[in-house]
């Protein structure tokens, strides 16, 4: 009898410990893919990516940052980084303000780089248990330097721009989900169009595969690099 009140009483202090475990602070993505290519041709290409999300009641928090790095025949033929933070508050169900910050550094899109500060407001258009469908539209700033200066000498350029963005997150099943982010930042000097579409799936525990496709377009560019840069990756995904 003692025993058995043991076994019982250790049952219940473990359900009253998992029952009163905290909430977790952050919720996200890792990815990371790797490929290379040896013989007549010699290619490594390196991707990495960093999503993260933290909700305190009306508040949400988003980070994000992207790498790539390939190199052929020993050359380095990409290299490209990006950063962003972006801070949302819900004052209605539908409804909510935001503010963004966002760095992107290409080597060879003929910019040192390019980053935006923009805030204004955003919509939730539609929402269910498997779709999300969100909408926002600010005002802001872009600063660019470019890799060369121009004529006048002023290799760096400052504009106020109108930013907008829409993002639709989609769960297919209960192993997979389809996203894609689309953002235009407009202003006088240039105008930049990012779409990302990521389908990711689940194999077991945190572990998946992420397949992703990213276009960026950029209306003005220095001499000898072109409008609209595409990526197409395969990684390997832990979500926490």
């Amino acid at each position: 009898m003692k025993t058995y009140l043991a076994a019982a009483s250790i049952a219940l202090i473990s359900a009253n410990a998992l029952a009163q475990e905290p909430p977790k602070l952050w919720k996200g993505d890792v990815q990371f893919g790797y490929n290379q290519t040896e013989g007549n041709t010699d290619e490594k290409n390196v991707f990495g990516k960093v999503d993260a999300k933290r909700k305190n009641g009306s508040w949400t928090y988003d980070v994000h940052a992207d790498g790539q790095n390939n190199q052929s025949d020993g050359e380095r033929s990409a290299e490209a980084y990006f950063v962003s933070n972006r801070l949302a508050y819900d004052f209605s169900e539908f409804n909510y303000t935001f503010g963004y910050a966002g760095v992107d550094k290409d080597r060879f899109s003929g910019y040192r780089y390019q980053a935006t500060l923009a805030g204004g407001y955003g919509r939730r258009i539609f929402k269910t248990s498997n779709f999300t469908w969100d909408a926002e539209v600010g005002p802001g700033v872009r600063v660019s330097e470019y890799d060369a200066a121009s004529d006048d000498g002023d290799g760096q350029v400052t504009e106020a721009i109108l930013r907008l963005s829409t993002e639709l997150e989609y769960a297919l099943s209960e192993t997979a989900s389809l996203t894609q982010l689309l953002s235009v930042e407009s202003g006088d000097e240039n105008t930049v169009t990012k779409s990302t579409t990521a389908l990711k799936t689940k194999i077991v525990g945190g572990f998946g595969l992420s397949i992703s496709y990213i276009m960026e377009y950029n209306q003005t560019v220095p001499q000898e690099t072109v409008h609209l840069d595409r990526q197409t990756a395969v990684t390997l995904v832990y979500s926490f």
